[in-house]
């Protein structure tokens, strides 16, 4: 699975996995961070994870891939 990922790629999907609780869905991180760059991703990360948990509705996971997508429709994915 990681043999098409740098090392890097890898350890930042981790990370990002990893403080989202959310292990499943490493290959999509591992896309995210092939395709976006990292200072992005990280910004997009913080916010999510600086939020109360009373304003997550379903999970930081899908609201960190619903701003991922949203600022990178916006032209705002750093790349």
């Amino acid at each position: 699975m990681y043999q098409d990922y740098d090392p890097h790629e890898i350890k930042l999907a981790h990370e990002i996995a990893n403080t989202l609780d959310d292990r499943d869905s490493i290959t999509l991180h591992l896309q995210y961070a092939r395709k976006y760059k990292e200072e992005f991703l990280k910004r997009i990360l913080n916010k999510v994870m600086s939020l109360p948990d009373s304003k997550i509705k379903r999970s930081r996971a899908a609201l960190y891939t619903f701003l991922i997508n949203q600022n990178s429709r916006n032209g705002d994915s750093g790349h």
